[in-house]
């Protein structure tokens, strides 16, 4: 028996586990290693693709020892035996109705769509170039094309990249217009995303839980950990929710445990408090 058997950690990577700008926090990463070797379940919950997340942390397969939650809970990947357990794609027709909107009523605002080899788009702002040219020999795939000639037609969900002020707007039109549709998220001041109405980084963490009682034959205490509106649903479907001290206001009225600053180290200060 370990120190924590029975307790299942999800975390957001980005303003989370990381530091500022994409840093990796090495107390984080200790502390999820002795979390893991006393028993813990450890993965994360995050916006990222399966070989996206690899740019920023390549230790991701070692330190998550049950399967990761990917494209806020659109699919959920095992490292293991490097397969996809389960996916959640958008409808084709919907979802290209309301890109054909965006790109008529927001040109400043740029989009692309997360699929299972990596990634497509349509380039057509100086933020998505950006995007293509960091790609560059990453391991994930990215798409360039016109809208209408996408090839990859599978997709997890649609990520908008723009200025905050174009964002803010960008937010509020489609969930007037199609806010019946889609799911819509803020996962930073310059990204909005969108995927099939009920799929959630929440409702992946419950799937993750009844996958491990039925496992492991004893209850398990689900801890989620996050900053951002799309943790939310995380934070609301874990036992015990907690984010880092500079989370976003409404994230801080939602969380039981607010931990230090994500910059310093907040899921060992999690752990820390865990192990009491």
């Amino acid at each position: 028996m370990g120190k924590y058997d029975g307790i299942l950690i999800a975390s957001d990577l980005d303003g989370t586990f990381l530091g500022k700008k994409s840093r990796v926090v090495q107390e984080n990463v200790d502390a999820v290693r002795a979390f893991c070797a006393e028993g813990g379940l450890f993965t994360f919950a995050t916006g990222r693709h399966h070989g996206h997340i690899l740019q920023v942390l390549p230790e991701t397969p070692a330190l998550c020892n049950i399967p990761v939650i990917f494209a806020n809970g659109a699919y959920l990947y095992d490292y293991a035996t490097e397969r996809v357990l389960c996916e959640t794609f958008m409808d084709i027709d919907l979802t290209s109705e309301m890109l054909r909107y965006v790109r008529a009523e927001h040109r400043r605002i740029g989009f692309r769509a997360t699929t299972p080899q990596g990634f497509v788009t349509d380039g057509r702002t100086d933020i998505m170039r950006r995007f293509i040219e960091n790609a560059q020999g990453q391991p994930y795939r990215v798409e360039v094309a016109p809208l209408e000639g996408w090839t990859q037609r599978l997709w997890h969900k649609i990520v908008f990249r723009g200025a905050p002020e174009d964002i803010d707007v960008l937010a509020t039109d489609l969930r007037v217009q199609f806010g019946e549709m889609f799911e819509f998220n803020r996962s930073s001041d310059t990204f909005l995303e969108a995927q099939r109405l009920g799929c959630s980084k929440g409702t992946m963490l419950e799937v993750l839980r009844r996958v491990y009682v039925q496992l492991r034959g004893i209850p398990i205490k689900t801890v989620g950990v996050g900053n951002h509106e799309n943790d939310l649903s995380l934070l609301n479907a874990a036992d015990v929710s907690a984010c880092p001290a500079d989370a976003e206001p409404f994230v801080l009225e939602k969380a039981a445990i607010h931990l230090c600053p994500h910059d310093e180290g907040a899921l060992a200060d999690l752990i820390s408090r865990i192990g009491r």
